[in-house]
């Protein structure tokens, strides 16, 4: 038995590994197979070589999340594909750290879409309530890194109402809390479709947040 996977291979069939054992020193084919939990908001951006279009993806199984990255054409191809709630078998998918400023996720690596990947969707039952949480008191927040990543829960003072505009070209909506825990007491900002996602005042709700990330106020 080897935990690892350091075995050699003597097919071409690849590897089924769990999203917590994924990093860029792999040397064997692999792939995974995980539901789309989250599904964020297309959007585009400029560089010195054009414009182009980026979308971004949760994929979660038992071991954890990491987050899916497709560019230009594999952005609208995989758009088309893939469905929140749904579960898929990928291979062929490149690994990169996850840059600090953008990650929505802890893990430390992202995913990206090549124009060899593929993706098959599968019948394999995912049960949520298996996801682990980290859960941090609102006390601890201020000892933590900018930009970790962690899990909440706290009672919603005051909701401040949802804001929109346009940047770069990209619609945003952006809605502020004003959150406490115990004494504890702090912002939280929630972005795009999590800023709509409950279309009433969110004031005396006690709610628990996953994957929120350590920021200065903005």
């Amino acid at each position: 038995m080897n935990s690892n996977h350091n075995i050699l291979h003597t097919n071409d069939e690849p590897t089924l590994i769990t999203i917590a054992e994924v990093n860029n020193n792999i040397t064997y084919r692999w792939k995974i197979q995980a539901a789309v939990t989250c599904e964020y908001s297309k959007r585009t951006f400029m560089n010195t070589h054009g414009s182009g279009e980026v979308s971004n993806w949760d994929l979660t199984d038992q071991s954890g999340s990491i987050t899916l990255v497709a560019f230009n054409l594999n952005s609208h191809l995989m758009s088309n594909k893939l469905e929140k709630d749904k579960v898929y078998e990928f291979t062929n998918l490149s690994v990169r750290p996850a840059p600090n400023v953008y990650k929505t996720l802890p893990h430390d690596y992202q995913l990206v879409c090549n124009n060899a990947t593929r993706i098959e969707e599968i019948s394999l039952a995912f049960n949520y309530q298996q996801i682990a949480n980290n859960f941090i008191h609102l006390n601890q927040v201020n000892d933590l890194l900018l930009n970790s990543i962690i899990d909440v829960r706290v009672h919603v003072i005051r909701d401040y109402g949802i804001s929109t505009g346009i940047h770069n070209d990209n619609e945003w909506a952006r809605r502020d809390l004003h959150v406490s825990q115990d004494e504890t007491h702090l912002g939280v900002t929630l972005w795009n479709n999590q800023a709509r996602l409950i279309n009433h005042n969110m004031a005396g709700l006690d709610i628990q947040f996953k994957n929120v990330k350590i920021s200065w106020f903005d």
